[in-house]
Formats: C-alpha cells, structure tokens, sequence
C-alpha cells in the first residue's frame, strides 16, 4: 500500500495537472481572453489610445464559450432528494436546504463543464447528528478512485492556504483516516520508509479517525467514454469560439474604415537619407518607419508633380459579409455543443411559437438528460447523497435518489393541460404531480390530502383517495 506522502505526492501532482489544464478555459468562460492577433492589431490600427484608455477601450470579446456553459448549468437542475421511504426523504430534503445545495449543485455542475471535473466532500458535524457537505474545485482538490467496482473513491487530497500566515495546509482522507498536512519550510524523508522525500509532513495534530465508510468524497464529471479522462465543455469548442472573437474584432476595423474611405497613393519619390552616399537608403522617422512627404489622411488633399504618381480610392468594406461569418461560427459552435438558438440569436425569440420554441430544444434537452438525469452526474448525485444518508439516518435502508428538474422550458398552459388529461384518465394526482408538474413530495401530500377535503366539503360522502 502506498504510504501517506507517496499519496500527498501523487495527489499534489493532479491537482497541479487539473489547475494548469483549466486554465485556458477559465479565462475564456470568464471572458477574459483576448487573441494575440486582435491584441496586436488593435495597438497598429489605433496606436497606444488601446493602452491609454483600457479597460474602456479593448478588442471584442463575445463571451460564447460562457453563454454555452451557463445554458447547461440552468437547464442541469436538481431539485433535491426524495425516497420511498416519506421519512427519509423528509430527512434527506432538510439536509440539501442545510447545506444550501439547492444553490451550490449548479457551482457544481459549472466547475465540472468548465474545468472537467469537481467534488463533494461530505463530513460529520461537531454533534455527529448532521451532514456537511461542501463543493471542491479541482484547483484545490484532487481523488484517486478504486480501479474496480464500484469504483468509490479511496484518497482525496485539499489544499488551501491560511489566509492569515501564507501557509498552505491540507487534508489527506483514506478508508477510515483524516490526516491533516502542513508544508514545512525544508523536505523531509518519508518517515516510512518508502524513499519518497516532501514539503509535506503530517501536522503536529496528528491524524484522527474519519468516522466515515470509505472516503466521503464524490467527483463530479462528465464522463463520454470509459477509459479516458473527463475533458472541460469548452475544450472541443475552442477554435470555434476565437474565430467568433476574431470575426467581431475585424467587424470593429470593417465598421471603423468602412465609414471613412481608404485613398492609397503610389509613385511617389521616398524621401533619402542624406548621410547615404549611395542615394538607396530612405530617410527614417523617430518610430523606425520612412518618412513621407505627405500625410496620408483621408481629409486632406493629396498633391504631386510627379507623372508617375497615381491615387486611387478603395471600396468601403461592407459589414455583411462579417454579419453571415459571424452567424456561421455561431452555428458551428451550437452544433458542437446542441445549445438552443435563442441562446445566440435574440430575433427569434419574439416570434417562436412553444412548438417551434420545444423543437428547437429538443438536442439540448437530450443532451442535458444524458449528462445529468442518466448520466454521471446523476451517478454522482445518487453517491453523495448515500453518503449523506450515513450520517442522517444511519440505520436506514431506504434508497435515496435525486429529483431532477424538467429541462425543457415550461409552459404553464401546456402541463397544466397535460396534468389534467392524464388525472381525468386515471392517473393518480400524487403521481402526475411529481412527474408532469415537478412538485416535490411533501407538496404532492399536501395538494392531495386539500383535494380529498376540498371534495368531502362538496360530498361528505366522498371517501379519502389519493387519486
């Protein structure tokens, strides 16, 4: 078995390869990367003004890959826990409010899409009656899992710095152990005697029983194949996303030289560098560049004795042709990634009928489905919430899953109409609430328990139904 720094050692490793692997994304979903090519554009096209004025004035930046990424994460929602069990699930949904869950699971889902994957740590209160649990960055945190199933994970390492002494420190989890870290000043050997040698070494504390089954510790990912490593959303949409960025930044030149004619000049005599004997070197200016014997500006008029001098003036560049470009990244970025048009295009919004609106969805709410619902985040989910039920109800046997919001956009009138339909056919009302309506248990009893004595008001001798 590996010993405690050869696990420090080999955790301190993925955390580094998670941190250095987000990083690109980060800065694009935060919108906060610009292409050396615009950049080094725009300081020749309108001189230091970039510089001089900055933030007020810098190269476009469309934010695409964060609009795809947030249209994930509102759609990707979990409306808390339930069970067979009223009890547990009762249990279970205070826990995920406790924990403010119903706000941190999308800080989940975004570090995940973004950065490829993020955890859940879950740990006993001081009073060993409650569940905490807390949402970890890969940046700070990183796991091994088990090579066999059920594939827990079986080491997790934190690590952050004191914000009051600059120290970094850390936590080790292993099947049953808690080991607290601290980087000291100089390495030491492993006092196992692996051969290993680290900054760090187990803190004076010493290491202290977890309390808990296993690890308590839950990866969230998005898992497509088997055998390879999860992979951030934005990383297959990337090209796709600069050439958005690129395109609106030569828009801004089209639009700036488009409105102001282009006149060009040639034929005329540069002027020469007296101290050139041979007459071949041009005479240069304080900026590196020949001088000229004019200023080629647009509003003045050009005048030259020479026969040989022609002047000509360009065609405006038209701003269409960068509109249908722009519109063809668009496409190619919603068709790598299904996320619905009116994410993009704010004109069709005004005028999609719910039909058109559900249909235009449709790849989207597929795709949500397989990564969240049925896939391996609701895998995630269903774990994490195993772990919390540990701590709640230890004795319990009920199963606990995840309810997960419709990620269609609703319309009321429409599963209204549905729900009514399918009671009318039989279907009792506990059922069509929680599945057509998205209510959760405890107010598809209550809605039930207000209909059977809304009806015995009318009849007393209606008997009590849940249907």
């Amino acid at each position: 078995m590996p010993t405690v720094m050869q696990w420090t050692i080999h955790l301190l490793g993925k955390i580094e390869a998670q941190r250095l692997y987000s990083a690109p994304y980060e800065l694009r979903y935060r919108n906060e990367y610009v292409l050396p090519f615009i950049a080094r554009e725009y300081r020749e096209v309108y001189g230091e003004a970039v510089d001089l004025v900055h933030p007020a004035l810098t190269p476009p930046r469309t934010g695409t890959a964060g609009i795809g990424i947030d249209a994930l994460v509102e759609r990707l929602t979990v409306q808390g826990a339930t069970s067979d069990d009223p009890v547990a699930a009762r249990r279970m949904q205070i826990a995920w409010e406790d924990n403010d869950l119903d706000v941190m699971h999308r800080e989940a889902h975004r570090e995940a899409l973004i950065k490829a994957r993020a955890f859940g740590a879950v740990s006993r209160s001081a009073d060993n009656a409650r569940a905490i649990v807390g949402i970890e960055s890969p940046e700070q945190m990183a796991v091994h899992r088990q090579s066999a199933p059920p594939y827990d994970v079986d080491a997790s390492l934190k690590v952050q710095t004191d914000e009051w002494t600059g120290q970094r420190r850390g936590l080790l989890q292993l099947p049953g152990r808690d080991i607290p870290l601290v980087e000291a000043l100089v390495a030491y050997y492993d006092p196992e005697g692996s051969g290993a040698h680290s900054r760090w070494v187990i803190a004076p504390e010493g290491e202290r029983p977890s309390r808990m089954l296993g690890v308590p510790v839950v990866e969230f990912a998005c898992r497509s194949r088997l055998l390879t490593e999860p992979i951030s959303d934005i990383e297959p949409i990337v090209t796709e996303v600069d050439v958005v960025d690129l395109i609106e930044g030569l828009m801004v030149f089209a639009g700036h030289f488009g409105a102001v004619p282009i006149r060009a000049i040639s034929g005329v005599p540069v002027m020469r560098d007296p101290k050139d004997p041979t007459g071949n070197t041009p005479l240069m200016g304080p900026d590196g560049k020949p001088i000229m014997g004019f200023v080629p500006r647009a509003d003045h008029t050009w005048l030259s004795t020479d026969p040989q001098t022609k002047f000509q003036q360009l065609t405006p560049a038209g701003l269409e042709a960068f509109v249908q470009w722009a519109n063809h990244a668009s496409s190619r970025v919603r068709a790598r990634t299904s996320i619905a048009s009116t994410y993009y295009s704010i004109d069709l919004k005004s005028h999609m009928s719910a039909e058109l609106l559900k249909t235009d969805e449709a790849p989207m709410v597929r795709r949500v489905n397989a990564m969240g619902r049925d896939g391996s985040f609701g895998q995630s989910w269903r774990r994490l919430f195993r772990l919390m039920m540990e701590i709640e109800d230890p004795g319990s046997r009920a199963r606990v899953k995840s309810r997960w919001a419709d990620p269609e956009t609703r319309v009321e009138a429409q599963a209204t109409d549905s729900a009514q339909k399918l009671t009318s056919a039989g279907y009792g009302r506990g059922v069509v609430g929680e599945t057509v309506l998205g209510w959760d248990p405890e107010t598809v009893t209550r809605a039930v328990a207000e209909g059977n004595s809304d009806r015995r008001l009318a009849d007393p001798a209606t008997p009590p139904t849940d249907i």
